[in-house]
């Protein structure tokens, strides 16, 4: 459905702008007199022309995949659940409360996509199949989720817990960047430093030492091949390196290289409990709040492992479908074949089974696991920045033992 952009006079003359999705112009002409109010200007948005442009043969519009930002898309994602939320909470039919939502949507591509949905429901298209037509944007976990609220008619229920599930995500990934910037900023600056001697201070001071032909230590000797090398061939480095982070990318998206960086995720000392504990966290929520959704256990276990990324995990969880569904084993004793689930998860796993509350247990462990991330994370930090001051003092402290080796020999001959 097209956005046209408007402007239009009220009674008093006060000149009034906005957007509004409709079938025609003729539509928004009714809208705006319905407001009472009269049209100065109605024109198509440019993003309308630019994305819903092209016609194919059979003369149906044709809706190009909007690029979604992954950076964005949480944050975009989470406001829009918890306003549709709000306005679901107060009876607010989903034509009109997309039609409050959009103009106040900031990313345009998203805002495209909710007029797309909105057109669908419009047209009697249940609001998860609409969805569901936007992959990329909408998980198949949240078109379950709102799919089941409206089999059960607590879409608002639903969607709140939509929002908070995606806060809660939200949140882990601004602890782990927050985290990681320090450590990030004492890299970057140190490897700066140690650049800006080898290139510039080293070079000044080796020059005298050369001019006395005397034999150098072998550390002064490297320094020097390093600060030659620097100097005179900096773009054949900086080629090496792009050549290097090029061809380390095309590795690591290739099947043989998702599955070493997978390998690498579960076996890195210190930073695999990390990655495991995240991951068991993010699995254990979306399944907790699927089943409190009344998704049935065979559909949340499907969609939950998609949030898990590591594909060796995937595998492991994939047996555990087939022995929960085909066998018909339990999902504690399933879970206990797996080795990335702690002791205490099967535990209250099991207990949730016997009480048949299974689906408040599991927030609860999600709960727990997320302290858990949270106090890992800080230890690794903590202990990160110790080792990085220890590698950038290595490396200066090399400098200066190569710069004042050649000294003190020359001070003993002067004696």
């Amino acid at each position: 459905m097209p956005i046209y952009n408007y402007q239009a006079f009220d009674a008093e003359g006060t000149l009034h702008k906005g957007s509004k999705d409709a079938a025609s112009e003729s539509e928004v002409r009714q809208f705006l007199r319905s407001r009472e109010l009269f049209p100065k200007e109605i024109r198509t948005s440019r993003l309308y022309k630019a994305n819903f442009g092209k016609v194919r043969d059979s003369g149906k519009i044709k809706i190009p995949k909007l690029p979604f930002r992954k950076g964005t898309s949480g944050k975009v994602l989470t406001q829009f659940t918890r306003q549709l939320e709000v306005l679901l909470d107060a009876s607010i039919p989903y034509d009109k409360a997309f039609q409050l939502i959009i103009p106040q949507t900031e990313d345009s591509g998203f805002q495209s996509i909710l007029s797309d949905v909105r057109a669908q429901v419009v047209e009697g298209v249940p609001l998860a199949g609409a969805m569901e037509k936007h992959p990329d944007v909408f998980p198949a976990m949240y078109v379950s989720m709102v799919r089941s609220g409206e089999n059960s008619g607590n879409l608002g229920i639903i969607m709140r817990r939509l929002a908070d599930y995606y806060e809660t995500q939200e949140r882990v990934r601004s602890k782990i960047k927050g985290a990681l910037i320090y450590p990030a900023f004492m890299t970057v600056f140190g490897v700066a430093v140690v650049i800006f001697m080898v290139t510039n201070i080293v070079p000044k001071i080796t020059s005298i030492f050369e001019s006395q032909k005397a034999a150098l230590p072998m550390p002064t000797r490297i320094l020097m091949g390093i600060s030659e090398f620097a100097l005179n061939h900096w773009f054949l480095l900086i080629f090496i390196i792009l050549l290097v982070t090029a061809a380390a990318k095309i590795f690591f998206r290739s099947e043989q290289g998702r599955v070493w960086k997978n390998r690498i995720e579960l076996n890195m000392p210190g930073l695999s409990r990390l990655r495991i504990k995240v991951m068991v966290a993010r699995y254990c929520q979306t399944l907790g709040t699927l089943l409190k959704s009344d998704v049935d256990l065979k559909t949340s276990l499907e969609i939950s492992k998609k949030v898990v990324v590591n594909k060796l995990f995937i595998e492991k969880l994939d047996q555990m479908i087939v022995d929960v569904n085909n066998k018909g084993i339990p999902l504690s004793a399933a879970m206990a074949k797996i080795d990335y689930f702690p002791e205490y998860v099967r535990h209250v796993v099991s207990i949730g089974e016997e009480a048949a509350r299974l689906d408040e247990l599991r927030e609860k462990v999600a709960d727990r696991m997320q302290e858990e991330v949270n106090t890992l994370l800080e230890a690794l930090t903590s202990l990160l920045q110790p080792i990085l001051i220890l590698l950038l003092g290595r490396a200066v402290g090399f400098i200066a033992l190569a710069v004042l080796l050649p000294i003190l020999d020359m001070s003993q001959i002067l004696q």
